[in-house]
Formats: C-alpha cells, sequence, structure tokens
C-alpha cells in the first residue's frame, strides 16, 4: 500500500497549476500569517470561553452589524493582538502582509457573525454557546481515506487535516469548508477540496457540500455542485496514481501532466555509488522490521533498496492501523536495536513510508568524478550549478536563472560540509563558465575562505572582508541598475535574452555576477549600523537582481533568528541545509524540522519550491577550485570534455 499527505498532494496540485503566477487576485500571504489566520478560526470557534465568540455575541446588540463588530473587537483583543505581538521580530519587515492579514481577519470576523446570526434566527431558545457547538462541527479534523482503481497495482492511503465543519441547523447538512489567506488558485484549491470530501465521506453522508472559502482579504465564497465535484474527482485519481508512480499522466489531465512538469529544475546524471553487500542489507532489513514489530508497528518491506552515498533507503508499508507518523516518531527507540551511528530518518516518498539509514560503508562523491561529462562552457555561459547527488544516484542541481532559486541560503553547524558544498557549488559555475560569461563577488569575514581566488579572473572585485561588504553591496545595486537601463533599451526580459541577442551579433555577452558570503553571521553581528544597512541591500537586490543576473549566496554556521531576520529570510528563497544542532534551526531554514537529524559531512536538504529533497554533497578540493579558479578560457574549454 502507497502512502500519501494531504500536504504533498497540495504542493504538487498548487504548482501544476502554474504557481504564484497563476494564482488569482489578492496579496500572496506568509506562512506565519497563514497560520495565525488559521489559528484565528480556531480560537472564535472552538471551546475556550475566554476566546471563542459566544460571549461577545451575547453581550451585542440584536443586529448583525453589531455581532460583526463586537466580534472584530473582541478578535483583536483576546487573538490577533497577542499573536502579532508573539512573531513581531518575524513581521516587523512585513508591513503590508499584517495589514492584510488584519483586513481578511475582519471578513473572516463579519462571515462567522452572519452564520450565526442565522444560526440564532432559526432557533431563539438555545443558548450562543450551544449553537457555536453544533454550526461548528469540528475543526482540524483528522482524516483517512484508502482508495482502490482498477489502473493501480496496490491501494494509496491518504492522511490529512480539514480545516473544518460546518452543520446547518436548518436540515443538519454538513459542508466542508476550506480557509485560504490571499492568493489561492481555483482548480488547486478543488481538487484539494474534493480530496478531504472523499475522506470525509468516509465518517458520515456522502453528500456532504465543500464550499471553499478564501481572504485575499475580501472574502470569496464558491460551493460546488455535486456534478462539477465527481468530475474533479476523477481527475484527482488521475493525479494520485501518477503521484505514487503507478501511471504515466492521464490523457485529458492536465493537472497531473503539469505536475510532473513543476519539480525543481535538475540535472539528470547517474553517479556510480558503491553498493553494499546483499547479507548486510537483508541484516539491516531484518533488524528494522523486528524493532518496529516489537514496539507495536508493523511494517511490510519492499524488495526494492536504494543504496546511497551516505545511506541506504528502505521502502516501508505500514501495516493497517499504522501511521507514518507514528513510525517517525519510534525512529530513535528503533535505532537501539538496528546498531547504527545516526538514527534512521522516517519520511515520505512517492507514497511509500521511507527508511533511512546510514551506510556502514560510506562513500565520497568526488567532483573530479564526473567533472569531464560536464559541457564545455558556452558563449552565452551558464548559470546551473550542482546540488548533490540523490540516493538513488541521479546528480541534482538547480539554474540561479530560474524564479525559484535566485538567491540561495546554506546553512550548517562545523562539522556539516558547509565550506566543501560551498566549493563544489563554485566549482561546477567555474568549470562551465569563463570570465566573459561569470564573475564572482566575494565576502569572506573571517579571511580563511577565498584565498585561491585573490588573483583570479573570474573575480569582478577584490576580495572583501567585513568592512568592505556594505561598499561591495552598494556597488552591486548600481551595477542592477545600470544593466536594468540595457535590459530596457534592448527590449529584453533578463540577462540570458540580452546576453543571446548579444552573442548573435558577435558582441561580448555581459556576465552574470554571483556574491558569495562565506560567514554571514560574523557580518551582521557586529554591530546595529551595519546589520540594517546589509539587510536593505540584500533587499534591493533579492527582488531585482534575478533578472539583471546579480544572484546571493549567503553561507551561515548560526541559523538563529538573530541572523536569519525577516529581510534576509524573504530574499534568499532557495535553501541548503546540512547538518543543524536543533529541531529550532531546521525550522527557520527549511520551514520545518529534519536537518538535525543528518549525518553530517555533506548530507544535506535541498529546498527550493515542494518538498525538501536529501542529497549528498561533492567533494571538491582546494586544489581543484584553484585550478578551475586561475585557468584560461582556452585552457578550459579544451580539457572540459
Amino acid at each position: 500500500m502507497r502512502v500519501l499527505t494531504v500536504t504533498e498532494v497540495r504542493r504538487h496540485l498548487y504548482w501544476a497549476a502554474g504557481g504564484p503566477r497563476a494564482s488569482a487576485g489578492g496579496s500572496p500571504s506568509a506562512a506565519l500569517l497563514g497560520q495565525l489566520f488559521h489559528d484565528l478560526y480556531a480560537a472564535l470557534t472552538g471551546r475556550d470561553p475566554q476566546s471563542n465568540l459566544a460571549a461577545p455575541l451575547e453581550l451585542a446588540d440584536a443586529a448583525e452589524s453589531a455581532w460583526r463588530q463586537a466580534l472584530i473587537d473582541h478578535a483583536f483583543t483576546a487573538v490577533v493582538a497577542p499573536a502579532l505581538a508573539r512573531h513581531e521580530s518575524a513581521l516587523q519587515t512585513h508591513g503590508a502582509a499584517v495589514l492584510a492579514f488584519w483586513a481578511a481577519a475582519q471578513e473572516l470576523c463579519g462571515w462567522l457573525a452572519g452564520l450565526m446570526h442565522a444560526q440564532r434566527a432559526a432557533d431563539t431558545t438555545r443558548s450562543l454557546d450551544t449553537l457555536r457547538r453544533e454550526l461548528f462541527a469540528a475543526t482540524e479534523v483528522e482524516l483517512e481515506l484508502e482508495l482502490t482503481d482498477e489502473r493501480w497495482p496496490e491501494p494509496i492511503r491518504l492522511h490529512g487535516r480539514a480545516d473544518a465543519v460546518l452543520t446547518r441547523l436548518a436540515d443538519a447538512q454538513q459542508c466542508l469548508v476550506e480557509l485560504k489567506l490571499g492568493r489561492t488558485h481555483p482548480e488547486a484549491d478543488l481538487l484539494q477540496g474534493c480530496l478531504y470530501r472523499l475522506m470525509l465521506a468516509q465518517r458520515g453522508p456522502a453528500d456532504t457540500a465543500l464550499a471553499l472559502v478564501s481572504f485575499e482579504p475580501g472574502r470569496r465564497e464558491t460551493v460546488f455542485p455535486a456534478a462539477r465535484l465527481r468530475e474533479a474527482e476523477r481527475e484527482l485519481k488521475d493525479l494520485l496514481g501518477e503521484l505514487v508512480g503507478f501511471e504515466a499522466p492521464a490523457p485529458g489531465a492536465p493537472a497531473a501532466a503539469a505536475a510532473a512538469n513543476a519539480l525543481p529544475s535538475e540535472q539528470r546524471m547517474a553517479v556510480d555509488v558503491a553498493p553494499l553487500p546483499a547479507g548486510g542489507l537483508e541484516e539491516i532489513r531484518r533488524k528494522l522490521i523486528a524493532a518496529f514489530t516489537e514496539y507495536g508497528a508493523p511494517i511490510d518491506m519492499a524488495d526494492e533498496v536504494l543504496c546511497g552515498p551516505a545511506f541506504i533507503r528502505f521502502l516501508a508499508t505500514p501495516q493497517r492501523g499504522v501511521s507514518a507518523a507514528r513510525l517517525a516518531r519510534l525512529a530513535e527507540n528503533v535505532w537501539m536495536r538496528i546498531g547504527s551511528k545516526q538514527p534512521p530518518q522516517v519520511g515520505l516518498y512517492k507514497g511509500r513510508v521511507t527508511i533511512d539509514v546510514e551506510r556502514p560503508d560510506r562513500q565520497a562523491v568526488n567532483f573530479s568524478d564526473w567533472r569531464a561529462r560536464l559541457a564545455a562552457p558556452a558563449p552565452v555561459g551558464s548559470a546551473r550549478f550542482v546540488i548533490g547527488v540523490a540516493v538513488d544516484g541521479v546528480l541534482h542541481a538547480a539554474d540561479l536563472s530560474q524564479s525559484q532559486c535566485p538567491h540561495l541560503l546554506v546553512a550548517g553547524t562545523t562539522g556539516s560540509g558547509k565550506s566543501e558544498w560551498l566549493r563544489a557549488f563554485l566549482a561546477s559555475l567555474l568549470a562551465v563558465n569563463t570570465p566573459a560569461t561569470l564573475r564572482l563577488a566575494l565576502i569572506d569575514p573571517k579571511r580563511l575562505a577565498f584565498g585561491v581566488f585573490e588573483r583570479s579572473p573570474f573575480l569582478w572585485q577584490p576580495v572583501v572582508h567585513d568592512e568592505g561588504a556594505v561598499a561591495l553591496l552598494d556597488r552591486l545595486i548600481d551595477e542592477m541598475e545600470r544593466r536594468y537601463a540595457l535590459l530596457s533599451a534592448a527590449d529584453a526580459d533578463d540577462l540570458a535574452r540580452y546576453n543571446e541577442t548579444r552573442v548573435a551579433r558577435a558582441e561580448t555577452p555581459c556576465a552574470r555576477i554571483v556574491c558569495v558570503c562565506d560567514e554571514f553571521a560574523d557580518l551582521v553581528l557586529r554591530d546595529k549600523t551595519t546589520r540594517v544597512a546589509v539587510e536593505e541591500r540584500v533587499a534591493r537586490i533579492g527582488v531585482k537582481g534575478r533578472a539583471a543576473g546579480i544572484h546571493l549566496v549567503f553561507a551561515t554556521q548560526r541559523a538563529g533568528r538573530e541572523v536569519l531576520k525577516g529581510t534576509v529570510d524573504a530574499n534568499l528563497p532557495a535553501r541548503v541545509a546540512l547538518k543543524m544542532p536543533r529541531k529550532v534551526d531546521s525550522r527557520l531554514v527549511l520551514g520545518e524540522p529534519g536537518a538535525e537529524a543528518l549525518l553530517g559531512r555533506g548530507d544535506l536538504l535541498y529546498k527550493d519550491i515542494g518538498a525538501p529533497i536529501r542529497l549528498q554533497g561533492l567533494l571538491t578540493t582546494r586544489e581543484e577550485l584553484a585550478a578551475l579558479a586561475g585557468e584560461t578560457p582556452s585552457t578550459r574549454t579544451a580539457g572540459s570534455r
């Protein structure tokens, strides 16, 4: 049986529908504000008499407008103001988003007041708290569904949590409600709502209605008829089959086809990884099955096993009544039984539960082993860089010119492999570019990382240390504005198109500039003046740099909130997380835990859009990097095949 979460399906639905650029009107909401919005709904409709809506409505006049205003006042005092105060540091640079959130919160209060007013009109004998309890039947509803299809070799089990279920007093009809803050995409929202409706049907009447209520910040409410829901449910099945790898996209299922194209940019290149002896694999498999069974969570293991350079991935199916979340909670208990150096990591991949166990004979992946297979530098250059090797032996790469990863944050504690990853990143760019197509702006507060570049022809400006960082960022901003003028005059959307035109006319291309700072924390923690100056410049380059071919890559050993303040966090969308000391650090970098359980020495999680992917970084020596940094264009072109 394959296992999927609704979060995983939603992610694919969203990007299949075109991502942010295809969304409906309104302002995109930050993840934190979205969570606060759902917390507000839960507080107003929940059981706590100090925060729910019953008491303020009892004290208000009978008119619906009076109820609306009373609920707005109560929501601000009891819920919104304390929440914003708790998260002041994270939201201090998101003033417009906070104002949109408050406007949406007022719309939510008006909607809830209207629902309650209609309930009171239908029954004046019961208390408002009783009506609240009956109307808002459930919040954050845990759901599970097992789906089968004649085209599938095995069932798919789905786990999820719906926002709310409402019950109409007049006829006891239930309505499933999905609440959205900010931009939404109607097709993606519909398919997600249908998924919840299928899951809810396992618990009660099959004719549950579906309402999508979005606050952008104005309220938009859509109720879907049964015929449209049945049609969407057929599309949803096609997508689910594709996500777990059962079948190719079905004809006439555009959402499924688009989802396949919406995965992060990657360069597929097989990398040889030494297999583990069969006897060793069977011994680990046997220990895992026995350990999970001992703790009351029996699993079935697939025959397929993936041996990566750093860990072995076993594919498991929980037996009935066992959830993937429960298996994850048991990871440290199982660790004692299998005898590995690090606890196993439990996750989900293509609908299967994955159990990653560290290899006893860990392999290194050397940059030199695959460099000869890279293409020679092109006339317009390349913005692609290597990230690492996946457990299936595929080398993943990304592209700085793409909107999902124009700027990167690299974080990892001592011994995690952060410096080695930066060397591989730089080496992969240098190997496919010449000084005419790539220039580096390097900030080295510790004066240790970029010594090999001191006389490199790839340098855009001399390597600077902490005292010259702000001036270097100012020069990058000046260059960015100059390039925007050139792009406008040439009627080009970005640097790549501008360079294509120049090369076609036998003119010199405009070099892409990559600014790398090895220890960002040392830079911003010196004093408040430097921090503010750096953050202001990061914000400007973060918004406009990609089209002009100017990119930021900031690395840090310290991933605390004092380093990753709102401006920096918002303007470095792609993340490379190596081993972290704590779960909270992983959450700050990736938005979720996981990096604290990595193995170190290049074991990493990469995230731009979608879920993080686990990879092993490449090992590049200082000598290799020095050779690439000092080569002439003619030498490199001859030696890259």
